[in-house]
């Protein structure tokens, strides 16, 4: 998976540990800051979580939040999984803390329906990323562990549909046949998001083009990640959200 490169989190239970068992199964590279000792709620005395994740490194301090601080500070982007909105949760509270204030990026998920917002945030931060997984630990939210693996594994899935297609999102050359070089195609996906569907007779309509052009942007749409490929019920799933067309083309309106 080009991607993603590394999975960095801190070994408590829950989130993180989930996210260190997806990525073990799906052999993805695994990194992370875990404090003294490895100490983990469930793995109080050392050598503590790094008996079984050997992979991640001790911070100086047992402070569970400097092991936070240095996994946001060490990662390209954070992704915050917190099923119930946990605000008992002190260490996810302080890792979108952290992540805003290094201006790191930063996506919150609550359920698997959230996954193609994931892949679609992902889709606009490059390749080979460090991605840093934070959530609630088991005691704050006891199905932390199971939706996060849930949510991860659709996530990926999605993912590898796209780069299977070929996506890029890097600017083409401007000689080529591109989506930036027309000037209908940011109108169409502003109608595909303001609609939440994908109408290849409602970007006709609504773009005042035709029938071929319209579906050649929706091609483009779809090998940008922005879109899905039709699903079980020949529709498409409409995948980029209005907060991340606003942060790369502005405006809606």
């Amino acid at each position: 998976m080009k991607k993603i490169a590394f999975i960095r989190t801190g070994g408590q239970t829950g989130v993180d540990r989930a996210a260190l068992d997806f990525a073990r199964e799906n052999k993805l590279s695994i990194l992370g800051w875990c404090p003294k000792n490895g100490w983990a709620e469930d793995m109080p005395t050392a050598p503590g979580v790094r008996a079984i994740f050997p992979e991640l490194q001790e911070t100086p301090s047992d402070d569970v939040a400097q092991r936070t601080r240095w996994n946001v500070r060490d990662s390209h982007a954070t992704l915050i999984i917190d099923p119930r909105a946990a605000s008992s949760s002190d260490g996810t509270s302080v890792t979108a803390q952290m992540a805003k204030e290094m201006q790191r990026p930063l996506w919150v998920v609550r359920n698997e329906k959230s996954a193609s917002e994931i892949v679609a945030w992902l889709m606009m931060l490059g390749d080979e990323l460090t991605l840093n997984i934070a959530g609630p630990r088991a005691s704050e939210c006891t199905e932390a562990y199971q939706i996060a693996k849930r949510i991860l594994g659709e996530a990926v899935r999605l993912l590898e549909e796209v780069e299977a297609r070929g996506n890029t999102t890097t600017i083409r050359n401007p000689n080529d046949e591109s989506e930036e070089n027309d000037p209908k195609f940011l109108e169409a996906l502003k109608v595909v998001i303001k609609e939440g569907r994908v109408s290849i007779a409602s970007i006709q309509r609504k773009c005042d083009i035709g029938y071929n052009h319209a579906g050649k942007i929706i091609e483009w749409m779809e090998s940008m990640g922005y879109i899905s490929s039709f699903d079980e019920t020949s529709k498409r799933r409409v995948l980029i959200t209005r907060e991340l067309f606003l942060k790369r083309y502005g405006s809606l309106d």
